[in-house]
């Protein structure tokens, strides 16, 4: 299994992960063109795209699957509630190849990879994140939600690499250009993860056993690349000596713009 994360941020995000010869496209929060730009750009080829996942409806997760999918002709495995409050139009719903519906803890099989969506608080209709699991590789995909409860933390559990959410530093969000009402969603249990609430999971709840550890869809305004990473570090550092030394290595932050070069696992 490998994966490349494509696009992560209030910009878009999208996550290819590869098992033999099926890949499938967690969220399409780009434009479709940006999304075969991108996928071109860590040499991959778009045709043979397997399958897309949505996690959620807001459109830095979904903007870009309407014209990706009738263009490429696969399927979209999707929550039947997220899809009825997708703004989508009478061809896309007529054109678009529905796949299964994701539901909560109802595993979906493409090809050799087990796909364990898990809901989790976020203020949609219907959301959650995924687990993918491939000749015994586990990874996550874990992005918006507010807090990591208990039965998340469980399923993430043996994960050999995790895309996990370092969405805000809470101090630059106060302080940051947002609306009162939009940093008070943000930093709601059903709004983003903070580097806090990110670091407390790696602390309390993180088996350690993941190889890669991905920082993902960090807010441009209300973050830095540095403080999320610095306090990751401080998170794992803490776990010594039963974590390995070499998280320096390991550890790293995703670009909004720029595709991360392919992670095998």
């Amino acid at each position: 299994m490998r994966f490349s994360v494509i696009g992560s941020g209030s910009s878009g995000n999208a996550t290819l992960v590869q098992a033999g010869e099926t890949t499938v496209l967690v969220d399409v929060g780009l434009s479709a063109k940006e999304t075969v730009r991108r996928m071109r750009a860590v040499g991959f080829e778009p045709t043979a795209l397997s399958a897309i996942l949505i996690t959620h409806e807001h459109g830095d997760h979904v903007g870009g699957m309407p014209v990706l999918a009738r263009q490429l002709g696969i399927p979209v495995h999707i929550a039947h509630a997220t899809r009825q409050v997708c703004k989508l139009t009478e061809k896309d719903w007529n054109t678009i190849s529905w796949g299964e519906n994701v539901t909560s803890n109802c595993p979906i099989e493409i090809g050799p990879v087990r796909i364990t969506p898990v809901s989790v608080p976020h203020d949609a209709a219907e959301p959650f994140i995924f687990t993918l699991v491939a000749e015994g590789i586990k990874m996550a995909v874990v992005t918006d939600l507010g807090i990591i409860p208990k039965h998340v933390a469980e399923h993430l559990r043996g994960c050999h690499a995790l895309v996990l959410e370092a969405n805000h530093d809470r101090d630059m969000l106060k302080i940051g250009p947002y609306p009162w009402g939009l940093k008070q969603r943000i930093a709601s249990r059903l709004g983003h993860l903070s580097n806090d609430e990110m670091a407390r999971f790696l602390v309390q709840d993180f088996d350690g056993g993941a190889e890669h550890l991905v920082l993902a869809h960090l807010s441009e305004h209300n973050n830095h690349p540095e403080i999320a990473r610095l306090a990751a570090l401080q998170a794992l550092d803490s776990r010594e000596p039963l974590f390995a030394p070499d998280w320096e290595k390991r550890l790293r932050v995703a670009h909004p713009k720029i595709p991360m070069e392919w992670t095998i696992l």
